[in-house]
């Protein structure tokens, strides 16, 4: 499939079902609300249930964007059934594993950079874990958060997650789906460089560039939407409601779809370029 095709896929393929989309909705809605009752501030002390909570819910979230991509590697057209619910909590409890391990390059310097943090539990027995509570904190957060409150010097850290590692993670997600689950072809580097390969660089990356413009129009798109209907929105439902209900879920299927279809076009890139002789 051409760069083309697959965006358009991807946009189109959240649509085929709208229960989908706000049954995912109503899972990051429940998601949000461990955040927005107990924020976690780590230089006064997190709260650790309210960070394993958001973690829990955060599993069946990644399962369902894990699943979405293993159907749509087996080129099926319909959105996957929410069921087998403790399948799905495994897959996302492996995803976030992942996407934690890869995230590390950018979250611990993001931590060093903020000494602050460092110095108050450096004197903690179990500072190690700490500083994994950080790193769980800026995963689940985001980094935004961290940048609102002035720490504008890491930009470069940040620009190396979103430009190098996060969408080399994405192929590593697909790989591992398109091996039966299993975590260890999550970390098989060379296979997994060796698939963006048969994609082609340009390629990959003019896709992850086309995805992320997509996924901020979405946002843009939502925004005016909600700013242009203000008063109804206000009066029965807040902008926020709407982003998680809506928004989000839209932006993580349309992700899901897309990163398995450009896996899937290193595949048939590769069989296309061998010949009945060499196969």
């Amino acid at each position: 499939m051409s760069i083309k095709e697959i965006i358009i896929d991807s946009i189109k393929y959240p649509f085929l079902d709208w229960k989908k989309i706000l049954i995912l909705g109503l899972i990051v809605v429940i998601y949000t609300i461990p955040h927005d009752m107990f924020p976690i501030n780590l230089q006064n002390g997190y709260t650790d249930q309210f960070l394993v909570i958001a973690l829990l819910i955060n599993c069946f979230i990644t399962g369902y964007f894990f699943k979405i991509i293993q159907y749509s590697l087996k080129d099926t057209r319909e959105l996957p059934k929410f069921r087998k619910w403790v399948n799905l909590f495994k897959n996302g409890f492996k995803v976030t594993c992942v996407s934690l391990i890869y995230s590390i390059p950018v979250t611990l310097p993001l931590i060093i950079l903020n000494s602050s943090i460092l110095n108050f539990y450096s004197y903690i027995p179990s500072f190690i874990i700490y500083i994994m509570g950080a790193i769980f904190q800026i995963y689940l957060q985001g980094y935004a958060t961290w940048f609102s409150q002035g720490y504008a010097t890491t930009f470069f850290v940040y620009m190396l997650y979103f430009l190098i590692i996060f969408p080399i993670s994405l192929i590593a997600i697909a790989n591992m789906a398109n091996n039966d689950g299993k975590l260890s072809y999550a970390f098989k580097f060379k296979a997994i460089f060796d698939k963006i390969k048969n994609i082609g660089w340009i390629k990959f990356y003019s896709w992850y560039f086309l995805a992320s413009v997509i996924t901020l129009l979405v946002l843009l798109i939502g925004i005016t939407l909600m700013f242009t209907f203000s008063i109804l929105i206000h009066k029965y439902l807040s902008p926020k409601l709407i982003d998680s209900l809506i928004l989000t879920p839209y932006i993580y299927i349309f992700f899901a779809r897309s990163t398995a279809l450009i896996y899937n076009s290193a595949i048939k890139s590769y069989y296309s370029t061998v010949t009945p002789n060499t196969r």
